[in-house]
């Protein structure tokens, strides 16, 4: 967010530029100063003129810093103590705040300075986040014309909300009539030889139709407000659109056409008195197949527990790989949609394209197989991204093995290309595609370096990121260092600079941030709420009476100002020129094939993924991913702990929610990493969340663990900043597959 006040002065959100702890800036942007520790709860009105001895630890909130930090600390404060440091309260409040606000200043000025003079866009004055800087370094500096679509905001057929009303008034008439109607719903829009769009027209009596939704058209039934300036085109008024409607009207009758006109809430009255017209409209099969959705392929990440518990075998060991920067590597190496697609609807018309060249996204009913260990297509219930064989078994969270038709285990999806591909590879059926978006392909390609929609954005990035990483501890010597930047270019195709190569902590922090903060621009909602801080009473009936405006609600801060929160109707949603979910869909997609290519090679050995990472078991003369450095390659996240180190127990409490117990040859002792998402694992609360806690309740179904956090900030809705208790429970919460009984593994739902 931002805040403007007098066109002098704004106000940004650090933290959506730079994501990372106060403390964590000096280092990363390599300049002097520490946060240092204060006793926030030790700030009360009866200790502000406290002078002696520091304060108890447990005013420091110590038990709610993380093990290593509570560490440092204590060791800090005991220095402190046997020094017998005097703690002076108005000295020491202002020296940490003024120390806080030195910290984000230095840290702000070297974001803005190394971000500007390496992109040539200021992040602070054309953004209010990290995500909208990146958009704007592509746009300007590697964006080539006509190559990214501006999707309509509801698709290419029946693109307006009033469409799919004004199909279902043309079929009524081609039923009741019995004449033929070329419109949207059956083949494409209809433009008439002098250059009109309209809405429908029938061949045989030389008739247009035209259905006029009453906010596109000025309906002054509706909107009775003929002059109102609508907020979303000041150039525009309800009487300006009416106008335009009837002299559209006038030019289609002087070119000789006869005209039929409806009205949008005239033909909403109709139907709800005529049921007949109404469960004829509904049902017909135009209808119900409602249009093609890019965002309905736009699915995140893969992330689920095969097995809720193992503990390796003699021999046996568990891996834990992750994939170098994923979603930079997609970005650079996938396909891409660019331009508009070709628009195919019907079974019929779209089944005379072959399902194994066609590019673009796809709307069609599958039957999936009925054995498939790891499943290809996602699909969205309970709330949650799930993989299944079976509809029914899906809905139902069934338990047994599937006994289902295949008319109730199919299911009727919107997916990418390469995607459904994967999915028919693997057994999958199509049964019906209902639409296709056909569109022509971009992807960068390693022989001739060239192509690709991203890669050059990307490869900027990159350069910038090794260059800043410094040269890798086996380059000491110049045949190392020569060996290192040749690899890179035969690898990458990118050239580094043996003289820029040096550790430059900041600038590789904003290259990491800019490769990864760079995608999800893309599929941004393009009706966001907004909040509004009004004073003036004019202001706020003009926004109340604004047909363009639909206000939610009001909230009083004083006498003299409210903040109204608002967003568009659906009809008056202009497509942001930073959004094409297309493209967001295709680099999830692709995201999702790149686990997916480990995952069924890996099989039932396969314990947890999430998104990139994959642990699993390894035996000797078992096949394991290929480790390297590079862009896409699995590197092994348990290298940290030492050469050799190894995990050798595993539990899981579903997504987001596991432990291990790893043997570590640098302490040269086990130790216990907790992952769980929700909670934070600060010394406190790991006392009662950790390895132990999670296999007990997995292995002897341990009762629930309940963490309470004294002070949790928060705001309300008033905008309030608040401080209050809150108390989470720690569970198993397994319920994306079957669990299967008296064992930790765990089956699709639709499994037999």
């Amino acid at each position: 967010m931002s805040i403007n006040c007098d066109g002098n002065i704004k106000f940004i959100d650090s933290i959506n530029y730079m994501p990372m702890p106060l403390a964590k800036l000096p280092k990363t942007f390599n300049f002097s100063g520490t946060k240092g520790y204060f006793p926030h709860f030790f700030n009360t009105l009866t200790n502000q003129n406290y002078v002696g001895p520091l304060p108890p630890m447990h005013y420091y909130g110590y038990d709610e810093m993380s093990t290593s930090v509570r560490n440092d600390f204590v060791k800090w404060y005991q220095e402190q103590v046997n020094n017998n440091y005097v703690f002076d309260f108005n000295i020491e409040i202002v020296k940490y705040c003024i120390s806080d606000v030195n910290i984000l200043r230095k840290a702000c000025l070297e974001f803005w300075n190394r971000f500007t003079t390496s992109n040539g866009v200021d992040p602070f004055r054309e953004s209010c986040t990290i995500a909208g800087a990146c958009n704007t370094v592509f746009r300007r500096n590697y964006l080539t014309e006509n190559s990214i679509g501006l999707i309509p905001p509801n698709g290419y057929r029946m693109a307006d909300k009033q469409s799919t009303i004004a199909i279902q008034w043309l079929l009524w008439l081609e039923h009741t009539l019995n004449i033929k109607i070329q419109h949207a719903g059956n083949s494409r829009e209809v433009k008439l030889k002098e250059g009109f769009l309209v809405d429908g027209f029938c061949h045989a009596t030389n008739t247009v139709y035209q259905f006029h939704g009453c906010y596109f058209h000025g309906c002054e039934i509706c909107f009775p407000d003929q002059t109102a300036e609508l907020s979303a085109d000041k150039q525009d008024t309800m009487f300006a659109k009416r106008e335009k409607t009837e002299a559209t009207a006038t030019r289609i009758r002087s070119f000789g056409y006869n005209l039929v006109e409806m009205k949008e809430c005239k033909f909403r009255q109709f139907l709800k008195i005529n049921n007949q017209a109404l469960a004829f409209t509904v049902s017909h099969a135009i209808i119900r197949n409602t249009p093609l959705n890019p965002r309905d392929s736009f699915f995140g990440g893969r992330t689920n527990a095969v097995k809720l518990y193992y503990k390796a075998e003699e021999n046996e060991s568990i891996r834990y790989l992750d994939v170098c920067s994923l979603y930079p590597f997609v970005n650079k190496y996938g396909k891409y949609p660019v331009g508009h697609p070709k628009i195919h609807v019907g079974n019929d018309v779209c089944k005379q394209l072959s399902l194994d060249v066609v590019e673009g996204i796809i709307k069609c009913t599958v039957l999936p197989p009925t054995s498939l260990y790891h499943p290809v297509l996602p699909c969205r219930m309970h709330g949650k991204l799930m993989f299944i064989l079976c509809r029914v078994c899906g809905e139902n969270m069934f338990n047994g093995d599937c006994c289902h038709t295949d008319d109730e285990r199919k299911f009727t999806g919107t997916y990418v290309a390469d995607e459904l591909r994967e999915a028919l590879s693997q057994g999958y059926k199509v049964l019906e595609i209902l639409e296709i978006w056909e569109y022509e392909i971009a992807q960068y390609n390693r022989s001739s370096r060239s192509g690709g929609l991203f890669t050059k954005y990307v490869d900027n990035f990159l350069k910038l990121k090794q260059e800043s990483s410094g040269w890798p501890s086996w380059c000491t010597d110049d045949q190392g260092k020569d060996r290192y930047v040749t690899e890179y270019l035969e690898r990458e195709g990118i050239a580094l600079d043996k003289l820029n190569i040096a550790v430059n902590p900041g600038m590789r922090y904003i290259a990491k941030l800019c490769l990864n903060s760079f995608w999800g621009k893309f599929a941004q909602r393009e009706n966001l709420m907004q909040s509004s801080i009004i004073q003036d009473p004019y202001d706020l009936f003009k926004m109340l009476t604004d047909p363009s405006v639909e206000a939610h609600s009001l909230t009083t801060v004083d006498d003299d100002t409210i903040i109204l929160n608002w967003d568009r109707p659906d009809e008056g949603i202009v497509p942001l020129k930073t959004v094409n979910v297309a493209l967001a869909a295709y680099t999830t997609a692709n995201a999702r094939l790149e686990l997916y290519k480990y995952l069924k090679q890996l099989g039932r050995r396969v314990l947890y993924f999430d998104t990139d990472s994959i642990i699993f078991t390894e035996k000797p003369g078992e096949w394991v991913p290929v480790t390297g450095d590079f862009l896409g390659d699995m590197t092994d996240e348990v290298e940290c702990y030492g050469p050799g180190s190894k995990i050798v127990e595993f539990v899981s409490g579903g997504p987001k929610n596991y432990a291990f117990k790893v043997f570590s040859t640098n302490s040269n002792q086990h130790e216990y990493i907790c992952k769980v998402k929700g909670i934070t694992l600060n010394f406190k609360n790991s006392q009662n969340v950790n390895f132990e806690t999670l296999r007990s309740m997995v292995l002897d179904q341990a009762e629930d663990t309940y963490v309470q956090t004294d002070r949790r900030i928060c705001r309300n809705s008033t905008f309030d900043v608040l401080s209050r208790p809150e108390r989470k429970v720690f569970r198993v919460n397994y319920t994306k597959r079957r669990r299967l009984e008296d064992s930790m593994d765990t089956l699709p739902y639709g499994y037999r």
